[in-house]
C-alpha cells in the first residue's frame, strides 16, 4: 500500500475515532474516549520511530508518532473546550494513568521467546521492547504539553478576542507542537549527526498535522456541534488563563465560600426579604407580628420597629370586620393557602394577598396593585373602544394563530364559531391567497415590524371576497422589545371601491356630457400635455381635436400672450398654484377671443395628483365693459375739472393723489409735479405744518375739518384759503384726504378795508353803502350764479356717475363673465367710491337748487305713514347694529297728505338717521299726530344732545357743531340745512328742543293739504 495513502488512513481512523467516541459521550461516558488515547499514547511510546519517511531528500519524518501526538493533543483540546477544565484534567490523568497500567501489564505477561528470532541464530529484539528512559520522559513532555497548550489556548480566546476562532485552534496546537519537536530533540537527539534533519523533520510533520487536525477540529464545531458553537465559544472566553493548574486553590476556596455562605444566609435572606417587591409580614399564634419587611412597613405606613410585637388589630383597628380580617381567620382555622385581592378602604388601595398559614402563625406576601386596578379599568375602556370600532380588529400569535377578533370583524367577515376553532388567520382569506399570507406577508411583517396594503377577506356565510386595507403589525413587550403577538387591523373598503368603479365609468359619461357644454372644457394629463378638448373648445381655437392635444393647444393662443400663458402653466405644473388667467386666443379666421381660464388638480382616492380639468369662459363682452368702464372714469376726471374750485385727494401721509385743474392752477403747477407730492417745499414752513397737522387729525379722527387759512406760494403773494377736509375709508380699509378749497381773499381784504373805515363810517357811509351794495349785488350774484351752474350741471354729474355705479354692478353679478378675486376687489372700491362721491353731488345740487331757487317740488296725495314705516324699515338694521331700538306712537291710523312724497321721505331719512348717528344707547321714538289740519312728526332720540348756544348753527348749510380732534360723527353739514329748506317750500316748519347729554326732539309740521294745489 503507498504510505501517503496509509497515513491519510491513519489520519481519518484516529480523528474519527476521537470524534465519535466523544460525540455519544453522553451514552457512553469518556471512559472509553480515555481508554482509546491512553492506548494509543502507548503505542505511540513504544512504536514511534518504526515506521520513518523521507521527504525533501534528507529530511526524515515519523508520520506514526506525528499523527498519534498530535491527535492527543487534538482530543485534549477537544475536551477542554467542550467540557472545561475539570474534564480536561482527569482525561489528562487517565492517559498517564492507562498507559502505567499498559506498562505493567506488558511487564507482566511479556515472554520474549514467543517472539520469532532473527537470522543466524541471534536473539531478535521483540517489537514490544519498551524504552523505559523514552517513556518516561514522554510522559513529562506529554504533561507539559498538556499544560502548556491549554494556557495558550486560554490566552488567545480570551485576551486577544479579536482573532478568528480557527487561528486559535491553529495557533494552540501549532506552537505546542512545535515546542515539543525542539524539546524532544534537544533531549534524545543531541549532538547526533542527523540532528538538524530529525529536527526540521518533526516540525514540518506537526506543523502540517496541526493544520489538519485545526481544520477537523474547526468544523466539528461550526457545523456538526453547531448549537453548542457560539455557548463554547463565549464560556472559553470567561476562563481563567491557568485554570487548569488551580483545581486545588478552587476547591479551597468553595469550602471558604461555602463557610461564608452559611454565615451570611440569615443576613441575605433577611436581605431578599427586604428587597422584593411584595410585602411581606410573619404573624405569631397571638397575631402579633414576628416580621415585617421594609416594602410592607412602607405599604402599611409605619415603621418596622413600630411594628414588631405588636397586635396586628391594635394597629389596625378599622380593618377587624373586613375582607382580610376574615380571610385571616379563615386561614388559621382552615389551615389551607388562601388567595385573594380586594379594597382596603382605610389606607385607599387595592391589594393582592397571599395567606400562607402554619402551627407556629401565618405568612403574609401581599402585593398593592391599585396601579394595575387603574390599568384593567383603562383596558377595560380599551377593549369597548375596540369592540364598538367600526374596522375589524383582531389578534394572533406569532405562528398565526387567531386570539382575539372584535364584533364588528366578526360581522364583517360572517363569523358565528368560536376562534378556537379557526386553525390560522390565513383561513379568513381566499383559498387562492393563503400562500400570499404565509410567504410573503408574514415574514414581511417579522422582518419589517409592518405590512400595509389592499387585499381581500372571505365571508365564511356567504363565501365572497370582501376588499379590504389592511394594516399587519407585531406587538412587542414594552420592557424587553420582543415580538409577542400579532396585531390586524383591516378596513372595508368595497364604497370606495364601488366609488371607484363608479368614477372609471364616470369619465366616460363625463366626456360624452362636456362635448355639448357651453363652456370650453379641457383635461391635461400629470405633467401637463393636453389628454382631451370638447366641441366648444375646437369652436374657441379653430383646432381640429388632433391639432389640440399634447402641447398643440398653444398654438392657438395669441402670439403676444403666448410666452406668457405658458410660463404660467408650467409654474402651475411645478409648485402647485391654482392656474387662474386671462388670454387672448386667435383662431384660424384671424378672430380674437378674450378667455378665462381656471384649471383645478385631480386626485384618486389616495388624494395623490394624476392630472387636470380645466375650463375656459368667453369674456370678450366683459373686457369690452372694462374699457367703457376706463372710459367712463375719464369722464368722470374731465368733470371734476370743469368744478371751478380746486379739489384734491391724498392718502394717509399727505401725498397728492388726485387734482383738478383749478387746484394745479391754484399752486401754479403743472399736474405732473403735483401728483405723488405733498407740495411742502411749496409753501412757509408754518402754513406746511398747520396743513399737515390737520391732514392727520382728518386721517385719524375720521372727523371733517374746515379751516381758514393762508398759502404763500415761491414768488407768489400770500392767499387766503377756505380748506374743507373730509376722510374717505374704501372697502379694503384704506383711508384717503379729500378736499375742496375756496379762494377768500378778496373777502377777507373787504373785511378787514370795513375795520380800518369803520371809524370813519360817517364820511364814507355814502361812498362805501354805494361801493358795498355793489359788492354785494356782484357777490350774490356770483353766488347765484355758482348755484344755478350747480343746478344745470345735476344731469352732467349724475349721468356719468349712475353709469360708473351701473356698468360697475352689472360687472360685480358677472352677467358678462367671472371676475377672480382681484378684479372684483377694484370693482368694489370702484362702486362704493362712485355711491359716496353721487351722495356727496347730491347734497350738493339740493343744497344749490335751493339756494338758486330752482328746486321744484310736487304736489299730490299719499299714505304718510306708509311712507313713515318704509323709511324706519330700511334704517331699522343700522339701529340694531348699534345696539338701539325703534319705536312708534301714532295717534291716527290713516293719514293722507297733499305733498311731495319723495322730498317728505327724504327730510325723514335725514332726522332718523342723525338720530342713529348720535345715539350711543337707547330708544329711538317717532310720535305722529294730527292737529289744526297739520300732521305734526317728533323724532326724539337718547342720544348726545346739542348745547343751547349751537342751536342758532343748527340748520345752516356745511356748519358742523363739532370740530377738530373733538368731533367723532362723519357727515357734510348739509342734512339739516336741506331738511329745513324742504319743509319751508313744502308749507312747514321745523324747530328743535334739546338738553346737551340726554338727546334732542326735532318737531316739524306740514299741512295735510298744501294751498298750492286748492
Amino acid at each position: 500500500m503507498n504510505i501517503y495513502i496509509a497515513i491519510i488512513l491513519q489520519f481519518s481512523l484516529i480523528a474519527s475515532s476521537i470524534l465519535i467516541l466523544f460525540k455519544f459521550r453522553k451514552t457512553l461516558g469518556l471512559a472509553p474516549l480515555y481508554l482509546f488515547l491512553g492506548a494509543i499514547q502507548y503505542l505511540q511510546s513504544l512504536s514511534g520511530t518504526r515506521i520513518s519517511l523521507t521527504v525533501f531528500d534528507d529530511l526524515t519524518v515519523y508520520p506514526g508518532s506525528v499523527i498519534i501526538f498530535s491527535s492527543i493533543l487534538f482530543a485534549v483540546l477537544l475536551i477542554y473546550i467542550k467540557e472545561g477544565t475539570t474534564s480536561a484534567r482527569v482525561l489528562i490523568l487517565g492517559m498517564i494513568i492507562s498507559n502505567f497500567l499498559l506498562l505493567v501489564l506488558y511487564s507482566v505477561t511479556y515472554d520474549p521467546k514467543l517472539t520469532s528470532q532473527a537470522v543466524n541464530d541471534v536473539e531478535s529484539p521483540s517489537f514490544f521492547l519498551l524504552n523505559y528512559k523514552y517513556f518516561a520522559i514522554g510522559k513529562i513532555l506529554l504533561l507539559l504539553d498538556f499544560i502548556w497548550m491549554v494556557v495558550i489556548y486560554q490566552f488567545l480566546i480570551s485576551k486577544i478576542k479579536k482573532l478568528p476562532f480557527f487561528l486559535v485552534l491553529f495557533t494552540s496546537l501549532v506552537i505546542v507542537l512545535f515546542f515539543d519537536a525542539i524539546l524532544f530533540n534537544l533531549i534524545f537527539n543531541y549532538g547526533e549527526d542527523d540532528f538538524n534533519q530529525l529536527l526540521l523533520g518533526q516540525i514540518l510533520g506537526k506543523s502540517i498535522a496541526a493544520l489538519i487536525l485545526s481544520v477537523i477540529l474547526y468544523a466539528y464545531l461550526k457545523f456538526i456541534d453547531a448549537d453548542g458553537y457560539k455557548a463554547t465559544f463565549i464560556a472559553s472566553q470567561d476562563r481563567d488563563v491557568f485554570s487548569i493548574l488551580q483545581y486545588k486553590k478552587k476547591y479551597l476556596d468553595l469550602k471558604v465560600e461555602k463557610h461564608e455562605s452559611e454565615e451570611k444566609l440569615t443576613t441575605q435572606l433577611e436581605n431578599s426579604l427586604n428587597n422584593i417587591s411584595d410585602g411581606f409580614i410573619a404573624l405569631d399564634t397571638n397575631w402579633c407580628y414576628t416580621y415585617v419587611n421594609k416594602k410592607a412597613a412602607g405599604l402599611l405606613g409605619k415603621s418596622i420597629e413600630d411594628l414588631i410585637g405588636k397586635h396586628i388589630w391594635t394597629e389596625f383597628p378599622e380593618g377587624e370586620g373586613l375582607s382580610f380580617y376574615k380571610a385571616y381567620h379563615e386561614a388559621v382555622e382552615t389551615q389551607k393557602t388562601i388567595y385573594f385581592e380586594d379594597y382596603y378602604e382605610p389606607l385607599d388601595k387595592w391589594f393582592e394577598n397571599r395567606i400562607y398559614p402554619s402551627s407556629d402563625g401565618l405568612t403574609i406576601y401581599f402585593t398593592d396593585i391599585s396601579e394595575i386596578k387603574k390599568a384593567d379599568a383603562n383596558n377595560l375602556m380599551l377593549r369597548s373602544l375596540i369592540e364598538t370600532s367600526d374596522e375589524f380588529i383582531g389578534l394572533a400569535t406569532l405562528d398565526g394563530k387567531p386570539i382575539y377578533l372584535n364584533t364588528n370583524g366578526r360581522k364583517l367577515v360572517g363569523l358565528n364559531t368560536n376562534l378556537e376553532n379557526i386553525d390560522s388567520i390565513t383561513d379568513f382569506f381566499p383559498q387562492a391567497y393563503k400562500d400570499v399570507i404565509i410567504n410573503e406577508h408574514l415574514p414581511y411583517i417579522n422582518k419589517n415590524n409592518k405590512w400595509n396594503g389592499e387585499t381581500h377577506l372571505k365571508n365564511f356565510k356567504t363565501g365572497d371576497l370582501i376588499p379590504i386595507e389592511k394594516s399587519g403589525f407585531l406587538i412587542k413587550d414594552p420592557g424587553t422589545n420582543n415580538p409577542i403577538a400579532l396585531g390586524i387591523v383591516a378596513k372595508d373598503i368595497t364604497q370606495r371601491k364601488e366609488a371607484e368603479e363608479q368614477l372609471k365609468n364616470s369619465e366616460q359619461l363625463f366626456r360624452r356630457l362636456s362635448a355639448n357644454a357651453p363652456t370650453a372644457i379641457y383635461q391635461a394629463n400629470k405633467d401637463g400635455t393636453c389628454s382631451y378638448v370638447n366641441e366648444e373648445w375646437l369652436k374657441y381655437s379653430g383646432q381640429t381635436y388632433e391639432e389640440a392635444l399634447g402641447v398643440g393647444w398653444t398654438n392657438a393662443i395669441h402670439p403676444e400672450d403666448k410666452d406668457h400663458v405658458i410660463e404660467s402653466w408650467q409654474e402651475s405644473i411645478t409648485t402647485g398654484k391654482k392656474f387662474l388667467i386671462d388670454f387672448r386666443l386667435l383662431n384660424k379666421k384671424g378672430e380674437v377671443l378674450w378667455i378665462s381660464a381656471k384649471t383645478v388638480g385631480l386626485y384618486d382616492t389616495k388624494k395623490e395628483l394624476y392630472g387636470y380639468i380645466g375650463i375656459l369662459i368667453d369674456i370678450t363682452e366683459r373686457k369690452i365693459a372694462e374699457e367703457e368702464l376706463i372710459k367712463s372714469q375719464k369722464y368722470l376726471e374731465n368733470i371734476l375739472n370743469n368744478i371751478g374750485d380746486p379739489v384734491f385727494v391724498k392718502d394717509e401721509y399727505s401725498h397728492i393723489l388726485l387734482a383738478n385743474d383749478a387746484f394745479c392752477k391754484l399752486v401754479d403747477l403743472p399736474k405732473e409735479d403735483v401728483i405723488g407730492k405733498t407740495l411742502a417745499e411749496n409753501v412757509l414752513p408754518s402754513e406746511r405744518d398747520e396743513a399737515f397737522k390737520i391732514d392727520k387729525q382728518v386721517i385719524d379722527s375720521g372727523i371733517d375739518n374746515i379751516n381758514e387759512e393762508t398759502m404763500t406760494l415761491s414768488n407768489k403773494e400770500t392767499r387766503i384759503i377756505s380748506t374743507k377736509k373730509t376722510r374717505f375709508v374704501d372697502s379694503s380699509g384704506t383711508k384717503f384726504l379729500i378736499g375742496v378749497i375756496r379762494d377768500i381773499t378778496e373777502r377777507k381784504k373787504a373785511e378787514i378795508e370795513l375795520e380800518n373805515y369803520k371809524n370813519n363810517l360817517e364820511k364814507l357811509v355814502e361812498i362805501r353803502t354805494s361801493e358795498l351794495e355793489k359788492e354785494k349785488v356782484k357777490a350774490q350774484s356770483a353766488d347765484l350764479m355758482k348755484s344755478a351752474f350747480l343746478a344745470t350741471m345735476s344731469h352732467e354729474l349724475r349721468t356719468p356717475m349712475n353709469s360708473i355705479i351701473g356698468f360697475t354692478g352689472i360687472l360685480l353679478k358677472e352677467l358678462a363673465g367671472p371676475l377672480n378675486d382681484e378684479q372684483k376687489k377694484q370693482l368694489s372700491m370702484v362702486k362704493n367710491s362712485g355711491e359716496h362721491l353721487l351722495g356727496l353731488i347730491n347734497d350738493v345740487l339740493d343744497i344749490s337748487k335751493i339756494e338758486a331757487g330752482k328746486l321744484k317740488v310736487f304736489y299730490y296725495a299719499f299714505d304718510y305713514l306708509a311712507s313713515l314705516e318704509r323709511t324706519i324699515e330700511f334704517l331699522l338694521p343700522q339701529a340694531l347694529a348699534k345696539g338701539l331700538k325703534m319705536r312708534t306712537e301714532i295717534t291716527e291710523m290713516d293719514i293722507t297728505i297733499m305733498s311731495d312724497e319723495r322730498r317728505i321721505e327724504q327730510v325723514l331719512l335725514n332726522l332718523l338717521s342723525n338720530a342713529i348717528k348720535f345715539s350711543k344707547k337707547g330708544t329711538i321714538l317717532v310720535k305722529v299726530n294730527v292737529k289744526d289740519d297739520f300732521v305734526i312728526t317728533q323724532v326724539i332720540d337718547q342720544g348726545i344732545g346739542i348745547q343751547k348756544e349751537d342751536l342758532v348753527k343748527l340748520f345752516m348749510p356745511f356748519i358742523q357743531l363739532e370740530v377738530g380732534l373733538s368731533r367723532n360723527h362723519e357727515g357734510t353739514g348739509l342734512g339739516l340745512a336741506i331738511c329745513k329748506n324742504l319743509i319751508e317750500k313744502l308749507g312747514g316748519t321745523i324747530t328743535v328742543t334739546s338738553e346737551f347729554g340726554k338727546g334732542s326732539n326735532f318737531t316739524f309740521k306740514l299741512p295735510l293739504e298744501n294751498s298750492d294745489t286748492k
